[in-house]
C-alpha cells in the first residue's frame, strides 16, 4: 500500500491489523541500505504487540508502533506491506519511510511451554 489518498484509509487498516495482533509477541527491526550492502538494525525481540496507528497531529502523519512500554516511530512513510503467512508464523508489517527505511515488525510464534 502506497501513500494514501488519505491517511484514513491507513489508519482503518492498521486499525484492523491491531485487533487481528493485539497481545501476539513480537520482533521489530530497521533495514538500511548502505551502498551495496543492506545494514538490520534488530530493536527488539518477545514484546506484546499492543498496537500500530497513524499520529494525525502532524503534517508528516508519522506511523506509531506500540510493542510492550516501548514505542517506535516511523517519520514520513511512503509505503506499507502487510505481511501474511499460512501459518501465520511470518505475520507482520513493513513500514518504508521517505529515506528508504524499512521497519519491519514481525509477529513470534508463542511459547506454549
Amino acid at each position: 500500500m502506497n501513500a494514501p489518498k488519505s491517511h484514513g484509509e491507513w489508519s482503518k487498516f492498521l486499525q484492523f491489523f491491531t485487533e487481528q495482533n493485539r497481545g501476539r509477541p513480537t520482533r521489530l527491526g530497521v533495514f538500511e541500505r548502505n551502498g551495496d550492502s543492506v545494514i538490520d538494525y534488530w530493536i527488539e525481540s518477545g514484546l506484546v504487540f499492543i498496537g500500530v496507528d497513524i499520529d494525525p497531529s502532524t503534517d508528516r502523519v508519522p506511523i506509531q508502533i506500540l510493542i510492550g512500554e516501548m514505542q517506535h516511530v516511523v517519520s514520513e512513510p511512503q509505503q506499507i506491506k502487510f505481511i501474511l503467512s499460512r501459518s501465520g508464523d511470518e505475520d507482520g508489517i513493513d513500514i518504508t519511510d521517505s529515506n528508504g527505511r524499512t521497519t519491519v515488525l514481525r509477529f513470534e510464534v508463542a511459547n506454549t511451554d
